[in-house]
């Protein structure tokens, strides 16, 4: 069972496991994937995934196969709340304010060649960009990652149009790979999709396919179901 008491701390922010049995965690994610900016991407990419969930009960089934995940290796979904001063995050009352959710993902699909390096999507509501949030949500957790489980190098994908979320990546310090087929990123799908690939600690002379990114099983490419590399 996921620690509901485990929590990252940032100066604004905590960072808590998504939680499939809390239903306020729930609720949230229903209005994140319906939100009309994300909507709107999907539509862009013709994306080919699933329906988004309408409700808590959707959004709970959808999402538990992923909790014993997240509770023995660490990767998944962390959702993102406000940091109240001064007060703990234990004695913060249930009615928390949401922003979006942050991911750090590896080996998504135990059975076929996935990166060997994990790598961070993120994805908030419109109403909180431009504050600098998903950059402060991003570092945390990479610096979690570093501390508990000794990443030095790290990842991230997007869709190769989506300039904002590169534009992030270069502020965490990632530096620009190109734009290939890379398989095992995108959840629900194992095959290749197209990505614009970003690293973090990889020395530029590494070849990323050592690294496991790159076609891998030889699949064909499925750029419609890149949505703008987010949460996996």
């Amino acid at each position: 069972m996921l620690d509901p008491n485990f929590h990252i701390t940032t100066p604004r922010l905590y960072l808590s496991y998504l939680n499939p049995s809390n239903d306020a965690h729930m609720s949230f994610m229903v209005r994140l994937v319906n939100s009309p900016e994300i909507v709107a991407v999907v539509a862009q990419t013709h994306a080919k995934s699933p329906p988004p969930p309408q409700s808590v009960s959707e959004a709970r089934l959808a999402m538990a196969s992923a909790a014993e995940r997240l509770e023995k290796t660490g990767s998944g979904r962390y959702i993102i709340s406000l940091r109240t001063p001064d007060t703990d995050f234990t004695d913060e009352s249930g009615d928390r304010e949401y922003l979006g959710i942050v991911s750090m993902q590896l080996k998504r699909f135990p059975d076929i060649e996935c990166p060997k390096i994990p790598d961070i999507g993120f994805l908030l509501l419109s109403e909180y960009h431009g504050k600098g949030y998903a950059s402060e949500a991003c570092n945390a957790l990479m610096q979690h990652f570093k501390e508990t489980r000794g990443h030095e190098r790290f990842a991230g994908f997007t869709h190769p149009e989506n300039v904002n979320s590169q534009r992030l990546f270069r502020r965490l310090g990632f530096e620009d790979r190109g734009t290939m087929d890379v398989a095992g990123v995108i959840w629900g799908n194992s095959s290749a999709a197209r990505v614009a690939v970003w690293v973090k600690g990889v020395s530029p002379d590494t070849d990323l396919g050592d690294l496991g990114i790159g076609p891998g099983l030889g699949e064909a490419s499925n750029m419609g179901s890149v949505v703008n590399k987010l949460v996996g």
